[in-house]
């Protein structure tokens, strides 16, 4: 008996501290579709429509890409940024509903939703309380070994630093996965406004900025690791554009 009042109090207390933590947290939302091959324009107006009825505000804003390079070419990706945890105990059900009602009958494939938590120190020159969507992203799914993430984020928020130290001219967005799949899965986002850029000059390469910043050889130590940490076939690339037609904000 003093064994099962054990085990219930420390659920209990699991429980609690779970609900607690990263109340300032950061989660951002997404879902894919792939609409049947006959009905993109009726897809994509019904979205429009759904999309000024429910998420005209900031509060539920909503972005649309879509993917144009590899064999999810066509696809759309829906995104909800800036979540805090209360904004999860909203009562959508209407606009649910609704989708099911208007727009999923256009639809030939989906993936449900994905919550994502924002990794600060893998971020780089992005504000969530100004920035305007990019209109170009490039997006890399990381499958990453669970015993190897430590090394994994550690190039991953030192690159960070040395994108700072450059002055890249892009933004750069480090997601993890919090729900709806394998919580080892990272995304890096890229986001750019034209494929022609203008790189900044400078008289030292990535390796040695990198080098002086966090100790002689610790480049090739880095990013040997980066690469043993990534399971095999568990690095993906795609591109997106923006879809401003389907984006909060944007429409016509």
């Amino acid at each position: 008996m003093k064994n099962q009042l054990l085990i219930i109090l420390t659920f209990c207390v699991s429980t609690v501290v779970f609900g607690q933590r990263n109340s300032n947290q950061e989660y951002w939302n997404t879902w894919r579709y792939t609409p049947k091959a006959n009905m993109v324009q009726k897809f994509e107006s019904a979205v429009a429509l759904k999309t000024k009825t429910f998420n005209s505000t900031p509060e539920l804003a909503i972005f649309t890409y879509k993917v144009i390079t590899g064999p999810n070419s066509g696809t759309y990706e829906r995104i909800e940024a800036n979540k805090k945890p209360a904004d999860y105990d909203m009562d959508r059900s209407v606009e649910g509903a609704y989708w099911n009602k208007n727009v999923s009958k256009y639809i030939a494939n989906e993936e449900g939703q994905k919550r994502w938590t924002r990794l600060n120190n893998g971020s780089y020159n992005f504000n969530p309380e100004t920035d305007v969507p990019s209109k170009y992203i490039k997006r890399t799914v990381y499958d990453v070994k669970a015993d190897k993430i430590l090394h994994f984020r550690r190039f991953m928020s030192r690159i960070t630093e040395i994108l700072k130290l450059r002055e890249i001219d892009v933004s750069v967005l480090l997601f993890r996965l919090e729900s709806g799949g394998n919580r080892n899965q990272f995304v890096r986002v890229v986001g750019f406004s034209s494929y022609e850029r203008t790189m900044t000059s400078s008289d030292t390469t990535w390796e040695e900025d990198y080098n002086k910043l966090f100790g002689w050889g610790s480049w090739a130590e880095d990013i040997a690791n980066f690469d043993a940490s990534i399971e095999m076939y568990g690095e993906k690339v795609e591109t997106l554009q923006l879809v401003p037609e389907l984006s909060t904000g944007m429409m016509n």
